[in-house]
């Protein structure tokens, strides 16, 4: 994980004219990535059956969405803000304070990129590799003890392909890292 970048200083965004509902506030949000889609969310909590089991989950809902620079009319108090990760499909959430002055979010957005397909064999070989060099570890010696020159061959081949397999697996693993940085946000009440 990387450290996230510099907090975006303020700007003054282009104002709206539009008066703001009695109870709401106005929050202007505005990326330095360029134009990104964002959302005001809230968390909703979902449940299903499975085999007899009720299990639980929770899921953002979105509540608006916009285009930055943009701005939101919210309810007052605090809000959650949802900014896309570059090169990957997760958000990043982000609360805001929603007061009767309007404020300015700006945020410089994270980005993630997963090990592929090498970090996927990378942990399967560790995996299997691991239970093989076990099971190798636990054959051979039994083998040498009872002097059974098939399972003595057998313990040696299964340690032999579990040791490799594990070294190929972590070489796997440390050549396709998953790469992540958060992204950095502030607000800034603006001044009329």
């Amino acid at each position: 994980m990387f450290p996230p970048p510099p907090t975006p200083g303020p700007v003054q965004p282009l104002l709206l004219d539009a008066p703001v509902l009695p109870g709401y506030g106005r929050v202007y949000v505005d990326v330095l990535d360029g134009p990104t889609n964002v959302r005001v969310v809230h968390s909703v909590t979902v449940e299903w059956r499975l085999a007899g089991e009720i299990y639980q989950d929770t899921e953002l809902e979105t509540d608006q969405k916009c285009r930055t620079p943009c701005a939101f009319d919210i309810p007052l108090g605090h809000a959650l803000l949802a900014f896309p990760m570059r090169g990957w499909q997760q958000e990043e959430i982000d609360d805001v304070v929603v007061s009767e002055t309007p404020s300015l979010y700006r945020r410089a957005l994270g980005w993630g990129k997963s090990g592929g397909a090498g970090g996927a064999l990378g942990i399967l070989g560790v995996t299997f590799g691991g239970s093989s060099f076990a099971t190798g570890a636990a054959l051979l010696p039994v083998g040498l003890a009872t002097d059974k020159s098939g399972l003595t061959a057998s313990g040696a081949v299964t340690l032999g392909v579990g040791a490799l397999l594990t070294a190929l697996g972590v070489w796997a693993i440390n050549a396709n890292p998953r790469l992540e940085q958060p992204g950095a946000g502030a607000q800034y009440e603006l001044r009329p």
